[in-house]
């Protein structure tokens, strides 16, 4: 690892962009986000919109229950 970006959402590290001889490529550090661990992405930016993407789709509350 050449160097490292920290990811967060909501102020809590859930990841890590790191530079390696290949490019950029994601450290899961939030096991919600484990299909993108050591995923290739082609700078920081792109690794940290993938996993804040990945958090809101698979991830969010179920909507409420519109039939009360």
């Amino acid at each position: 690892m050449r160097r490292s970006v920290p990811l967060m959402n909501a102020g809590s590290l859930i990841a890590i962009a790191a530079q390696g001889d290949a490019g950029w490529y994601l450290i899961a550090l939030d096991a919600r986000l484990e299909d993108l661990d050591r995923a290739n992405f082609p700078d920081p930016e792109a690794a940290e919109r993938a996993a804040l993407t990945l958090l809101r789709q698979r991830h969010a509350p179920a909507p409420a229950d519109w039939r009360h």
